[in-house]
């Protein structure tokens, strides 16, 4: 699959499933925070992996990567920057 251009490479959703799996919580937790199921929260999240590009990377890896390469893209909020 071909990763989408640099600044809009997620679905709102995708985003969305990547910012609250951002802080590791549990898929389960990640689907109620987004108003959906853990099997779909996992979907986002792996066609989010996909898109970002970091889908080839041991499993244990991917969550971090794909948040560290959406924050540095601009597409998600840094979840350890404090908001204002």
């Amino acid at each position: 699959m071909t990763r989408g251009p640099d600044r809009m490479p997620l679905t709102p959703r995708q985003a969305a499933a990547l910012t609250a799996a951002a802080d590791g919580a549990p898929l389960h937790q990640v689907g109620a925070r987004i108003g959906t199921t853990r099997g779909h929260a996992a979907s986002l999240l792996s066609r989010a992996y996909e898109r970002l590009g970091v889908d080839q990377l041991p499993r244990e890896q991917r969550r971090t990567a794909a948040v560290r390469a959406a924050v540095r893209r601009g597409l998600i909020t840094d979840p350890d920057k404090p908001t204002e």
